[in-house]
């Protein structure tokens, strides 16, 4: 790269960083002709139409769907850019923070409405934006605002979990994000957990062969078996009565000829995890703890020896 290509590339950076991403565009375009095999200019050239025909579309919608719009369209850029992140790291950067900036503004021009669905919702997008540019307890404290707000979404315990691993609380972190998968694994968008401990996890999992729906689902059971989730907490009565209820009903749905076994056995592996916990906790009769590794036992042979061997 000669320095009038790198010039400009530098250039552009800054513009993507404010997101003014067409003026980037033709500072971009115009440098081309000088390195025509410049790979950086190129892939930024890329990146930078795919943002502006985004940003073109959101023109006419409101604040918070503005925001909505650019969080989903950044998921998409990241899968389309996962072979050139590594070599476009701080293309891939400038885009981050443009982008996130925008969304934050979006979000905090977004009505503070009365339905508490609602609120926590921009509550938690509001923080979410705040840790992608790595302010990590400003993020924090607007997830743990948007968990009070309305408290038991498996999203938002997810989000305020990676914050605490991001701030180096690990132990706070291994147990929501353990409480995060309990509540509904289907519901955490792996898209947005940054926190190195996650994202390990999350990765071995994937090179078993497990994707989508069932793949979240089985990060909760390798989440026990790999000694991540290892920070417990005790089971209130009625939490017991409820465990309890979904584990009959999800055993009901294995025997179900046309129900979906493979998302419904790392779900039901869960719940016996946390039904042993509490016998464990609570000192109850060995003969039901004997029960519940018996019908682990028989739902999958391989994750019954790794978590008796490991964990018992």
């Amino acid at each position: 790269m000669d320095i009038q290509s790198e010039n400009a590339l530098c250039n552009a950076f800054k513009l993507i960083e404010t997101c003014n991403i067409s003026e980037a565009s033709k500072l971009l375009e115009a440098a081309l002709p000088l390195d025509l095999d410049d790979s950086n200019i190129i892939f930024s050239i890329k990146c930078c139409s795919f943002w502006i025909d985004t940003l073109n579309s959101i023109s006419g919608l409101s604040s918070f769907e503005q925001g909505e719009t650019l969080l989903n369209q950044w998921k998409q850029f990241v899968y389309i850019t996962r072979r050139e992140k590594e070599k476009n790291e701080k293309t891939v950067y400038s885009f981050r923070k443009g982008i996130f900036s925008l969304a934050l503004e979006c979000y905090s021009k977004a009505a503070d409405e009365k339905d508490s669905r609602l609120k926590s919702e921009i509550l938690r997008k509001t923080g979410l934006c705040y840790k992608k540019l790595g302010s990590y307890e400003i993020a924090l404290k607007l997830l743990k605002d948007a968990n009070c707000t309305l408290p038991g979404q498996a999203a938002v315990v997810a989000e305020v979990a990676d914050c605490y691993a991001l701030c180096g609380e690990t132990k706070n972190a291994k147990m929501l994000f353990r409480e995060a998968f309990y509540i509904d694994a289907k519901k955490i968008d792996f898209s947005f957990l940054d926190s190195p401990m996650i994202k390990a996890l999350i990765a071995k999992v994937e090179e078993l062969g497990y994707t989508g729906e069932i793949l979240q689902e089985w990060v909760a059971v390798y989440g026990v078996i790999l000694d991540v989730f290892t920070v417990k907490r005790i089971l209130r009565a009625q939490e017991v009565i409820h465990l309890r209820q979904e584990i009959f009903a999800r055993e009901s749905e294995m025997k179900d000829p046309g129900s979906n076994k493979d998302a419904i056995k790392p779900r039901l592996l869960n719940l016996y995890f946390w039904l042993i916990d509490y016998y464990l906790s609570s000192k109850e009769k060995s003969s039901k703890l004997s029960e519940i590794m018996l019908k682990m036992k028989i739902l999958d042979p391989k994750i019954h020896d790794l978590y008796r061997y490991g964990n018992l």
